[in-house]
């Protein structure tokens, strides 16, 4: 049974009352308490660091994310903000916790609210059990009054008399099931695929809803999920994107973690790899990025128009179900490569791709055309013809890139790294700043970790394959390490012009080194 408001003031101003015995005080105690246990969200008290973070969840932001440590209290805190959001403001007016609900932009109920965890298990046990209904360190934050609330256990579902409803969901159900509704809030504990935050956002559009996520950073750029978008939008944070968020957490700030733990997550922690993460909140990179010397203020240049007399190469990466990404370059006077236009589309055949590529570059009069070589050798199931054939009867003619064993690396690194050396002789890369896939791409492209063992957290000798396609085209390009067109008058030297004949022709093979072959398995590995 719920004590009401004026009841409560009642027992206060007799428990001030220098009258009242010592008896009646203990059962005003003891009745206060139970009021506590069967409303402790009205009474909950946050930490310090808690109180300065929900402060700063306000109506001007569509993502409010918390990172913290093991143990930080960002469970918790994500735990008051849903119940709040489910119960609205006026619920809270006059309680202990008025002070942290009262700016909180949670619109008029009732609300529909969303939480999200990675599985069943962390729904079932950490977010239902130990947070909302049984509670662990503390009692339940959902009220006990049960014509208050009315819980389905079975399907994780909680009805308002006010009409609000809570549903927990399960990130690991896929995409189908976070579609179809509008909802006030989603909170997402711990960092799910892009797919399911995708799908939650879209939710959250026809009614202003918000998106709270908690999390502990250990997922960056080089994490295991296939598109690290938590990461992507603290970036976006930090470079001002004024509708995000993001506030940290410190478990060593915790006053509710006993000081001899702390201790203990000290000397577990320091010195290891995850040390900023599990203790402090903070992103940690624990596979460097492959492009490390990429700077977008050095490389990245305003677009202008491409000279006449400009070498153009279009290199192509092309995938039958997946992305096909193509890439431009122009090659100056200096040798230099200058990335100015780029091509990311999906779900087309050859022949839809082909026709979108030549449409996109507009009538360039290009000189090489360039495709993976893996690709390009294999054969179609349908017409049994190459890859590379097929773009070829497409309009494009392409031809295989002579890549070795990295497929082209080693080398675009050399022109990455040429542009920020100071008297580095190499030609240089630069990149029309509207290039905003390849930009994307270069930042995120990292070095492939070790996911279990002894080794587990170190870096690989190749990168990650995953969201890399503008960067493979890129790859196959630097390759030819493509000189400037010759100009002028004069006689070329036998080198120069058999260099000429092997960039320009994509049928004649060229002698000795750079000799390019036309079936995969001659390719080296």
């Amino acid at each position: 049974m719920t004590i009401p408001n004026h009841q409560l003031r009642a027992i206060e101003e007799l428990r001030r009352n220098s009258q009242t015995s010592a008896e009646a005080l203990a059962l005003l105690d003891k009745l206060h308490e139970k009021r506590r246990d069967s409303q402790y969200v009205t009474y909950w008290e946050p930490t310090a660091q808690q109180a300065v973070a929900i402060k700063r969840f306000t109506g001007d932001k569509k993502v409010f994310g918390v990172i913290g440590g093991n143990r930080s209290g960002k469970t918790e805190l994500g735990t008051f903000i849903a119940v709040a959001w489910a119960l609205g403001k006026k619920f809270f007016e006059d309680e202990p916790a008025w002070e942290h609900v009262k700016d909180l932009p949670i619109p008029e109920k009732p609300n529909i609210i969303w939480i999200v965890g990675l599985d069943f298990s962390v729904v079932q046990n950490v977010i239902w059990r130990e947070k909302l209904r049984q509670g662990r360190n503390h009692p339940a934050f959902l009220p006990k009054d049960p014509d208050l609330v009315k819980v389905r256990d079975g399907d994780f579902q909680v009805h308002f008399a006010n009409g609000s409803a809570i549903y927990c969901k399960s990130a690991d159900s896929g995409r189908e099931k976070f579609q179809g509704a509008s909802v006030d809030l989603v909170w997402i504990d711990e960092e799910c695929e892009v797919d399911v935050f995708d799908e939650c956002f879209q939710r959250t559009v026809d009614c202003s809803g918000k998106l709270l996520v908690t999390l502990t950073p250990l997922t960056d750029i080089s994490s295991g999920v296939r598109t690290p978008w938590v990461f992507d939008l603290y970036e976006a944070h930090k470079r001002g994107q004024t509708d995000l968020e993001f506030v940290q957490l410190s478990v060593l700030d915790n006053p509710f973690v006993p000081e001899e733990e702390k201790t203990r997550l000290l000397a577990k922690w320091t010195g290891h790899p995850e040390e900023r993460a599990r203790l402090y909140g903070e992103f940690i990179r624990r596979a460097g990025l492959v492009y490390n010397m990429w700077d977008p203020a050095r490389h990245m240049v305003k677009p202008f128009r491409i000279p006449d007399g400009w070498r153009r190469i279009v290199s192509i990466d092309p995938a039958a179900t997946g992305v096909t990404a193509v890439l431009w370059a122009a090659i100056d006077g200096a040798s230099n490569v200058i990335l100015y236009r780029e091509y990311y589309e999906k779900g087309e055949v050859v022949s839809e791709h082909a026709k979108s590529i030549l449409v996109r570059n507009a009538g360039d009069p290009v000189d090489i055309w360039l495709i993976d070589p893996k690709w390009g050798t294999q054969r179609n199931a349908e017409t049994h013809k190459s890859n590379s054939q097929l773009y070829r009867e497409a309009g494009i003619p392409v031809r295989l890139a002579p890549v070795g064993e990295d497929f082209g690396l080693n080398a675009s690194l050399e022109y990455v790294n040429a542009t920020v050396t100071p008297g580095s002789r190499h030609p240089k890369l630069y990149v029309f700043n509207d290039l905003d896939k390849f930009r994307w791409e270069i930042e995120h492209y990292v070095w492939g970790m070790f996911q279990r063992g002894e080794m587990k957290g170190l870096s690989k000798e190749r990168p990650m394959k995953r969201d890399d396609h503008l960067c493979n085209a890129f790859q196959y390009l630097c390759t030819l390490r493509p000189k400037s067109k010759a100009g002028g008058a004069g006689t070329l030297s036998d080198e120069q012009m058999r260099h000429e004949a092997f960039l320009n022709s994509y049928t004649t093979p060229m002698p000795g080194p750079l000799s390019i072959v036309e079936t995969v398995s001659e390719w080296p590995r």
